[in-house]
């Protein structure tokens, strides 16, 4: 018999994939990279990472507020500013993406406390779609 060498290498690719070690890393990335994604932050956490990314940015009024309303739990206060926060120019894609997850983190919470009957997460949530629509 013949083997050529294109053969050969299809063989050795083939015995890779059908190896017991393969299969455990491919089944291990999956399970890690389908965990870590769904992971929705809270409120504090989203925070905390919006401030480690936008360090770069230096001081701002609108960063500033967001943060300090945040940690106060004024989340009206913080979705509103970080709108503001948004046009800042020269913001990268990450620093964008972080300031969004932190808008969507303060209102998730409103929702849920509104949601479980608070009149004033309710109040704040009208009044966060009420700047929105403007």
């Amino acid at each position: 018999m013949n083997k050529s060498p294109v053969g050969r290498f299809f063989r050795r690719v083939t015995s890779v994939f059908e190896s017991p070690l393969f299969s455990r890393l491919i089944l291990g990335l999956f399970i890690s990279l389908s965990t870590g994604c769904n992971r929705e932050l809270g409120p504090k956490e989203a925070v905390s990472q919006l401030e480690k990314t936008l360090a770069a940015v230096g001081t701002h009024d609108a960063l500033s507020l967001a943060i300090a309303a945040a940690k106060t739990n004024d989340f009206v206060v913080g979705v509103m500013a970080l709108q503001q926060v948004k046009a800042i120019p020269g913001l990268t894609a990450d620093q964008l993406m972080s300031v969004e997850q932190a808008s969507q983190a303060m209102t998730a919470d409103l929702v849920r406390r509104a949601d479980a009957g608070d009149p004033q997460a309710k109040a704040s949530l009208q009044a966060i779609a009420q700047t929105r629509s403007q």
